[in-house]
């Protein structure tokens, strides 16, 4: 089964951040997926107050499977809601579709947002 969490020791955020290139940063969290035998992805994220940030949200190379982002990506905006954000941007997206399921949107600048009030509520 997969799993999702925020991982807060510095040797699993170095670990799990380590093949995407990032050292991790105090002020972000990073949100981990792993099948009891395997790492496959994560979401790198901030927030300040009621403003998220998205970083990064990615499966690791050579994994590849729809359902596994999606559910990632459903975790790390149930974690920001969690942690009382509001509207969460989206600046580096790289898979465009995966953002629009999630319900992000393009505005004028090129950048993605979403706001969570009624997300998981059902009134979104």
């Amino acid at each position: 089964m997969l799993e999702m969490r925020p991982v807060y020791t510095s040797y699993e955020r170095e670990e799990y951040t380590k093949p995407f290139g990032i050292t991790p940063e105090d002020d972000k969290t990073v949100i981990c997926a792993r099948y009891p035998d395997k790492f496959v992805g994560i979401a790198y994220v901030s927030f300040d107050g009621t403003e998220g940030i998205v970083h990064l949200l990615s499966l690791i190379d050579g994994y590849d499977d729809e359902t596994d982002i999606f559910l990632l990506g459903k975790a790390m905006l149930n974690f920001l809601d969690l942690h009382g954000v509001k509207n969460v941007t989206y600046p580096y997206v790289t898979d465009v579709p995966l953002a629009k399921r999630l319900g992000f949107r393009e505005n004028e600048n090129g950048t993605y947002t979403l706001c969570l009030e009624g997300y998981f509520t059902g009134h979104h």
